[in-house]
């Protein structure tokens, strides 16, 4: 059984009675950020469309108790191996993920990495950075800030919540990207896919609904295609591919056989601002043209630049 601590600091926090929109909150963001922690580690992505499966729901299941004498909400959960053995009976593809720890340390792990701003983390994306920052929402309650006691204890206050903020805008945008290697991998739970490059490199990624994922089945072990959106990391690394097609590379494809690097993160638009003086920018051109040539000597002077 593994534990982990809540507890709720600031004028509304008055022992074992809770507001109930202040429940509410809490007990809804508590949720979707756990079932997304385990969600990212064990398909690659931490939100997907539709229902959530059912394995899912068993294994993101816990118990709270609030404790008499403060605002401390008590939460309790098994092993993901004890609640959905089936499913975590062999090696994740987005991970590793040990079956032995249950949804609550997986949410501890991940919200750790945020904190820390750890940049190139496989634990957090952009959707679940955005449901670590709902936090902030039950400052309008009456929290000053919030403390998750997992082992260690990390503080959730308005000025950490605008940090993880600041986080998530590092993260590059999504862009188009085609990535050719040998599949390796296909995992048909998660409809997640793993390529080697012929760099030495992996490129791991899901496909989509529209793609027969049983008809890859074939293709283990060849070169093909995939091409779809790359997500990144704060870093700018790639984090996953969502490949809306994945097929038979043709005699060409290996001019895509290299990992996706985000356009957006290789240009900083404060180097293209500088400083204009006296001398420089506009200012040094400004009075420079002599205005009185010829268009003969005029083009004589371009073809000699030329």
């Amino acid at each position: 059984m593994s534990t982990l601590t809540l507890k709720l600091i600031g004028p509304a926090a008055r022992g074992v009675r809770v507001s109930a929109a202040l429940l509410r909150d809490v007990v809804n963001t508590v949720v979707d950020a756990v079932q997304q922690s385990v969600r990212l580690r064990a398909d690659g992505r931490s939100r997907v469309a539709g229902a959530a499966p059912g394995w899912l729901e068993r294994v993101s299941a816990f118990d709270i108790e609030i404790r008499a004498g403060s605002t401390e909400l008590v939460m309790e959960s098994r092993a993901l191996s004890e609640l959905a053995p089936e499913r975590f009976a062999q090696q994740e593809l987005f991970g590793p993920i040990d079956a032995g720890e249950s949804c609550l340390e997986l949410f501890s792990e991940a919200i750790d990495d945020a904190l820390g701003a750890k940049l190139d983390s496989d634990r957090f994306d952009d959707g679940l950075i955005e449901t670590f920052t709902s936090f902030g929402q039950l400052f309008r309650h009456g929290i000053d800030r919030i403390e998750i006691v997992h082992g260690a204890s990390r503080v959730l206050d308005k000025e950490r919540i605008e940090s993880l903020k600041s986080l998530r805008r590092q993260i590059p945008a999504d862009q188009q990207a085609m990535v050719s290697g040998k599949l390796d991998l296909l995992r048909h739970s998660s409809r997640g896919f793993e390529l080697h490059l012929d760099s030495g490199e992996t490129v791991r990624g899901v496909v989509g609904d529209r793609t027969d994922f049983q008809a890859l089945g074939p293709l283990i072990g060849t070169s093909v295609l995939a091409a779809g959106r790359a997500t990144f990391r704060p870093s700018g690394r790639m984090l996953r591919l969502e490949a809306d097609s994945v097929g038979p590379a043709g005699p060409n494809a290996s001019i895509w056989s290299a990992v996706p690097r985000s356009l957006s993160a290789t240009l900083d638009t404060r180097e293209l601002h500088q400083p204009q003086g006296a001398r420089s920018g506009i200012a040094a051109i400004i009075g420079q043209w002599p205005g009185d040539e010829t268009d003969e000597e005029f083009d004589a002077a371009v073809n000699a630049l030329s």
